[in-house]
């Protein structure tokens, strides 16, 4: 079971990458939002570097060093009237989700083995975007201060979006090795069963949350939108809850 803080910031930047690529692609905010979110990924991936050993202190610097790659390519295509490479900014994206979802999977194959893999690797993969999302979400709610007329389509589609990967992540985790284990008794959390029921608590209290910040956005008042913000910032406490207890746990 892979459980670190380079495996968190690597899930992490994973997962804000995809909703920065598709809040890219609505071509709805400034430049400076990309750029926020690409100082984080890189400040993220320098955190994993600097904690980890071995492996993955090596995949953490790759990680960098693609999101380097990509802030760069982002910062050209907006000094430069006409770019050489029109969609290198587009590419860098693609480029680091592809490299970062390789990054995972090494992880989960040096931890797991056999079919475990599959299992692992798609718990880091959806875990990482429900962070990831979540995260980008609630900043994105932050840039409505910046540019008061954007839309609220964006930002209710990803409250969405992150109930249904919430819901896909757990039920990745009632497979083998499974939280289940957990509440029978198989497997012991070292609190006599307590973790297991605080899964249960996070679980419920993201999904709650998720789903009144978008209900949240339906009222007119622009104040709607900062509910919405407050209300992903106690999100994110509780999502990682949902990740990071049963990594706890089994590892």
């Amino acid at each position: 079971m892979v459980f670190s803080l380079a495996s968190v910031c690597i899930s992490y930047i994973f997962g804000m990458i995809v909703s920065t690529l598709y809040i890219r692609n609505l071509k709805l905010v400034g430049a400076g939002f990309f750029w926020m979110m690409w100082l984080t990924q890189i400040t993220l991936g320098s955190l994993a570097f600097v904690t980890s050993i071995g492996t993955e202190k090596w995949l953490s610097l790759v990680a960098v060093l693609v999101c380097s790659t990509s802030f760069a390519l982002a910062v050209a295509n907006r000094k430069l009237s006409k770019s050489l490479f029109p969609k290198s900014e587009i590419a860098g994206y693609l480029i680091s989700i592809a490299v970062l979802i390789l990054l995972m999977i090494l992880m989960a194959n040096s931890s797991v083995d056999g079919f475990k893999v599959a299992v692992e690797s798609a718990r880091l993969i959806v875990g990482g975007l429900l962070l990831g999302i979540v995260t980008t979400t609630m900043l994105l709610g932050h840039w409505y201060l910046v540019q008061p007329g954007l839309t609220r389509k964006p930002i209710s589609k990803m409250c969405i979006a992150c109930i249904w990967i919430l819901l896909l992540q757990i039920g990745l985790w009632l497979l083998p090795m499974s939280m289940l284990s957990v509440f029978t008794g198989e497997v012991s959390d070292g609190w006599g069963g307590t973790l297991g029921y605080m899964w249960i608590g996070s679980c419920l209290t993201t999904g709650a949350l998720l789903f009144v910040a978008y209900k949240a956005l339906q009222e007119k008042s622009y104040s709607a939108v900062m509910a919405t913000t407050g209300l992903l910032y106690l999100a994110i406490l509780v999502v990682n809850g949902v990740e990071l207890i049963p990594r706890a746990i089994f590892s």
